[in-house]
């Protein structure tokens, strides 16, 4: 009884030490608007493209900003307060029924519940015929993730997934276009296109070698396949 005793006084300090690394819950399905906005130094400022963010079962989400596309996924939140969106991260300051504060290095949004009809729906004719990509020329412009889905496997680290394309055709340095990945900054793409593949891929180098599936580019949208994910892209103005 004596040595049972010791050795759960020597364990306590470990039980404790593991209890503070608990796994947060996922948050509640809950929707909800922004209704303030600060730099990052405090300072209010005034807005138009006010943020919605749903959350919703299985560690799912779904955002938008006024009249704006709908981005879906799943979400991570950690022990450190971290809110990762794929394509965008916060720390949460607060959390309560009727209150949501978050952060990042671009400033500070306050929410409050919504219980308005925000959402835009977008609308993809289910008879719509894809047709073949045969040109580099049909791609180019500034592309912008606005859903990705998990087709297979593991789901690739933020820093590999595609945020953006931004596609030049031909030019002089023999480079076709760039990748930007969810970590990059809009200066510092991580890839360039170097060739349009024959089997509707863009094969591309810098970071990384990767080949990348083109599977649509017609009517507004360029659909991707790389790496277990599909990424959907449209030309926002």
């Amino acid at each position: 009884m004596k040595k049972l005793l010791i050795l759960l006084i020597l364990l306590a300090p470990v039980i404790a030490f593991c209890g503070d690394k608990k796994t947060p819950k996922p948050f509640p399905r809950s929707r909800w608007r922004e209704v303030k906005r600060m730099l990052p130094d405090s300072t209010t400022i005034v807005f138009s493209d006010t943020m919605f963010i749903s959350f919703r079962a299985k560690d799912t989400f779904s955002y938008h900003y006024k009249n704006g596309f709908i981005y879906n996924g799943a979400y991570t939140f950690n022990e450190d307060s971290i809110l990762d969106l794929g394509t965008v991260s916060y720390r949460v300051l607060l959390s309560k029924p009727t209150k949501l504060v978050m952060v990042n290095n671009t400033g500070i949004f306050q929410f409050g519940i919504d219980s308005s009809d925000t959402v835009k729906a977008i609308v993809i004719p289910k008879d719509e015929k894809i047709l073949p990509v045969k040109d580099i020329d049909q791609m180019i412009g500034h592309w912008t993730v606005y859903k990705k889905t998990a087709v297979a496997g593991d789901v690739p680290d933020v820093a590999v997934q595609i945020r953006s394309a931004y596609i030049t055709g031909p030019s002089s340095d023999g480079k076709l276009g760039y990748l930007y990945g969810g970590n990059d900054a809009d200066s510092d793409p991580s890839w360039y296109i170097k060739s349009f593949g024959e089997n509707q891929s863009l094969e591309c180098a810098g970071k990384s070698s990767r080949s990348i599936k083109v599977v649509k580019c017609q009517k507004g949208e360029m659909i991707l396949d790389d790496e277990g994910m599909r990424y959907y892209l449209k030309q926002f103005k």
